[in-house]
Formats: C-alpha cells, sequence, structure tokens
C-alpha cells in the first residue's frame, strides 16, 4: 500500500518552510547574528543535497510505472515520450541539486569565522 498522501504532505511542507524562510528573513530580519546565518547555510545545504536522491527515486518510480503499463496520457499519446523527457529533466535536475549543496557547503566554510558584536552584558544597553 502507497502512501501518496502522506508524501505530497511532505513535498507541501518542504516548499511551505521555503516560503516562510523567505518571509522571515526579508529585509535582514529573522537573522541576528553571523551564526545564525551559518546554520541556516547549513541546514539548506543538508536539505539540497538530499534532493539527487529524492529525485532519482521519483525518476526509477515513473520508469518502472511506465514498464508496468500503469501511465496513460491525456490526448491518449504513448506516455514513454513525456516520461523519457522527465527522467532527462530530473537526471539535469539532480546534477543542480547536487551543485548547489556543495555551493551551499562552501559559503558556509567561508563564514566559520565570521562574527557578530559581543552580546551586552546584563544590565548594559544594547
Amino acid at each position: 500500500m502507497t502512501d501518496a498522501p502522506g508524501t505530497l504532505a511532505l513535498a507541501r511542507t518542504a516548499a511551505g518552510a521555503v516560503r516562510s524562510l523567505n518571509h522571515a528573513t526579508l529585509g535582514g530580519e529573522g537573522l541576528a547574528q553571523p551564526a545564525d546565518a551559518y546554520e541556516l547555510i547549513g541546514e539548506l545545504a543538508l536539505a539540497a543535497a538530499g534532493l539527487p536522491q529524492l529525485l532519482a527515486q521519483v525518476g526509477r518510480w515513473l520508469a518502472a510505472a511506465l514498464a508496468a503499463g500503469r501511465l496513460g496520457c491525456d490526448d491518449g499519446a504513448d506516455p514513454a515520450a513525456a516520461v523519457g523527457g522527465a527522467r532527462l529533466s530530473l537526471s539535469g535536475a539532480r546534477a543542480t541539486a547536487a551543485a548547489l549543496a556543495a555551493a551551499l557547503g562552501q559559503a558556509q566554510q567561508q563564514i566559520a569565522a565570521v562574527h557578530g558584536p559581543p552580546a551586552p552584558e546584563e544590565g548594559e544597553r544594547p
């Protein structure tokens, strides 16, 4: 038995999290210290690093569903061309996601030693 609704809910949650992060960081809000940016970039790198596996699994599912004769096209055409095109695009997306993860990791390392002003002592004005 499959859990497509659960899988789709997770995808919607991921997309919603990115939208929420966009809003949270709009205008410089949502980040108080360079360490916050460091951690945020690291979490995004981790998320991007998982995308190649996910996209490969989706491509394999499409291929298996096609081979099992479970796919069709709305216009009556053979779905093989559409699935082939989608798998080719997914392959490119996998490479792009891997490059994104690597670039985010590099960005995180670039700011590893960057710090902000010290926190004010208790009783001092910020």
